[in-house]
């Protein structure tokens, strides 16, 4: 009875070291195929949002975009010159 629980839990205990390995394993090729994640101010990950401008189609950040209020809706401007094409 003895040898069959040391056999158990040594099967439990390579199991475990088996699967460590390979997660070790997997977070270096992982992390060799994606690039490194943008970090804000903080330290945490930066998540930017971005919005399309109205009028040049471009992609801006939400953080750093120009903003204007029209008819309740926030619009999100690449730069003064779009902004002040589209009030006109």
């Amino acid at each position: 009875m003895f040898a069959f629980l040391a056999r158990l839990i040594l099967f439990v205990i390579a199991i475990s070291v088996i699967r460590s390995v390979i997660g070790i394993i997997q977070r270096a090729f992982t992390g060799m195929r994606q690039p490194p994640a943008v970090r804000g101010p903080s330290g945490t990950p930066a998540a930017t949002m971005l919005q399309q401008d109205p009028v040049c189609g471009t992609y801006v950040a939400v953080d750093t975009s120009l903003k204007r209020m029209v008819n309740g809706r926030v619009l999100h401007f690449c730069s003064p010159e779009c902004r002040d094409k589209y009030s006109s």
